[in-house]
C-alpha cells in the first residue's frame, strides 16, 4: 500500500497529536485520552462521507483532483484534502464552487463539511449510510455506484 500524502499534511497531522505519546500495541494511560464530544464525531462522520462522496464523484466522471479543481477553481491540494483528511475543515469557498460543479445545492455539502449547523437530520443517517458502502476502489462497482446516485439524489432534492 502507499500513502500519497503531501509533508504538509503530516505536519498537520503532528501538530494534533500533541504531546500524546503514540505506540504500537500499547495501550493508551487514562491521561492521554482526550475526551471527545459527540458533536465531534458526527463532524468526523459526515466530513468522511464529504470526502468519499467528492472521491466518488470525481472518479464516477473519470477525473483526477487536478482536473476537478480545475473545474472548481480551487486548488488540487483542497480537492485531496477533502477526500482523505475528515479532520481539516474546508473552505466555504470550495465547497460552494465544488457544489456548483456537482450541480447541487450548496447547503447539503456545506452541513457535511461541518460548516453550518445540520438542519437535515436523515441527512447524517444517509451519509453514513453511503459512507459505509462505498470503499476506495479504482473503478466503481455496480453497488457502489448505486449507493452514488441514490446519495445524489438525496442531495439533490435538499434546496437551500
Amino acid at each position: 500500500m502507499k500513502l500519497d500524502y503531501l509533508k504538509e499534511w503530516f505536519e498537520r497531522n503532528i501538530e494534533r497529536e500533541g504531546t500524546f505519546e503514540i505506540g504500537a500495541g500499547i495501550p493508551p494511560t487514562p491521561s492521554a485520552v482526550a475526551p471527545v464530544s459527540s458533536q465531534n464525531v458526527e463532524l468526523l462522520d459526515t466530513r468522511i462521507a464529504f470526502g468519499q462522496f467528492v472521491a466518488l464523484w470525481r472518479r464516477n466522471k473519470g477525473w483526477n483532483a487536478e482536473r476537478l479543481a480545475s473545474a472548481a477553481g480551487i486548488d488540487p491540494e483542497e480537492v485531496l484534502q477533502i477526500e482523505y483528511d475528515p479532520h481539516a475543515l474546508p473552505e466555504p469557498d470550495a465547497v460552494y464552487k465544488l457544489a456548483k460543479v456537482f450541480e447541487l445545492s450548496p447547503r447539503p455539502l456545506l452541513e457535511l463539511a461541518g460548516l453550518v449547523v445540520g438542519r437535515t437530520p436523515h441527512l447524517r443517517e444517509e451519509a453514513i449510510r453511503f459512507a459505509a458502502r462505498s470503499e476506495s476502489i479504482k473503478a466503481l462497482t455496480e453497488t457502489e455506484r448505486q449507493a452514488f446516485e441514490a446519495f445524489v439524489a438525496t442531495l439533490a432534492e435538499l434546496k437551500d
